[in-house]
């Protein structure tokens, strides 16, 4: 870097890259890097230009109970499509808007649509919504949060929120009475992507939560590695223990849904039940829902 100000970008972002991907090695900027800073710079000045509730929208991820084979809620998953950028991730652009006090106005572009689609399903099915490291750690925003259910009219206890344990790492104490306020409401909370970080069963035994979400990086060989299917058995294990709920993301074959059951976690979601769907789908998806044929589980029921 030739200027002060580039030298600082650059290792900022180096700092940032190694934070996110290489946890205790050093990161050294390169002409990759630069390409990648271009692009997050692109997108981040895109950001900041759009009408942010025209571009913005969500679709939903059903979550069902294998155990009663019904349909039990809807994750919202954020999505965003640009006339020039095209579809851009979602874990691209948040990322970009987290860094930034973006984050907070898309977060409540997306719960209010989240909201407004969860206002039109049969009362028994829950939203479960994610919040950022920053929402969690900004009042404004979750007073904002507070304010938007309130006049949503739904049940509060309809709505699960979703936090990282990335997010309880920031400002633990912030965190904390920013769950606090919004458990207060009937709201529950669920730690997402539980086992993908380095300190979960502090924040377990720390934080009140209602429910663990197991990471999908345990279920891809959880057919064939008897290790991948001891951790979840013991998650699992965890979760009765403590009589919190527990979801196993990422399933995408009978056979994994099958050996999940077996070890005692019937709430599951995954692309064996279904993708990712925009809202206009969902009415009739909840209409003409029915599990997926998983031979043996059936063979072993009867």
């Amino acid at each position: 870097g030739t200027t002060a100000e580039l030298l600082y970008e650059r290792a900022d972002y180096a700092l940032y890259h190694a934070k996110a991907r290489y946890r205790g090695r050093p990161v050294i900027f390169s002409r990759e890097h630069e390409v990648e800073i271009r692009k997050l710079s692109t997108i981040e000045h895109t950001l900041r230009r759009i009408d942010l509730d025209a571009e913005l929208s969500l679709h939903y991820q059903p979550i069902v109970n294998v155990g009663t084979a019904r349909l039990v809620g809807f994750e919202a998953l954020a999505r965003w499509h640009n006339p020039e950028l095209g579809d851009v991730p979602p874990d691209v652009f948040i990322s970009v808007a987290e860094r930034t006090e973006l984050i907070g106005t898309i977060t409540q572009v997306l719960l209010r649509k989240a909201l407004a689609a969860a206002h039109t399903w049969p009362e028994d099915i829950f939203l479960s919504f994610n919040l950022s490291m920053r929402d969690l750690i900004s009042q404004v925003t979750i007073l904002q949060t507070v304010a938007l259910i309130e006049s949503s009219g739904i049940d509060p206890r309809r709505i699960i929120i979703e936090v990282t344990e990335t997010a309880l790492m920031q400002d633990y104490e912030q965190v904390q009475d920013s769950l606090r306020i919004l458990r207060s409401m009937g709201l529950k909370v669920a730690l997402d992507d539980f086992g993908s970080g380095q300190s979960s069963l502090s924040y377990v035994h720390q934080l009140s939560l209602d429910k663990i979400k197991i990471d999908r990086g345990f279920i891809r060989n959880i057919a064939t590695q008897e290790n991948a299917r001891n951790i979840v058995k013991t998650v699992i294990d965890l979760c009765r223990n403590l009589k919190f709920d527990c979801v196993v993301e990422g399933l995408e074959t009978a056979e994994q849904v099958e050996i999940i059951n077996r070890l005692g976690c019937s709430t599951m979601q995954g692309y064996f039940f279904a993708k990712p769907m925009p809202q206009c789908e969902v009415e009739s998806f909840i209409a003409n829902y029915r599990m997926p044929d998983n031979p043996r589980m059936a063979a072993a029921a009867g």
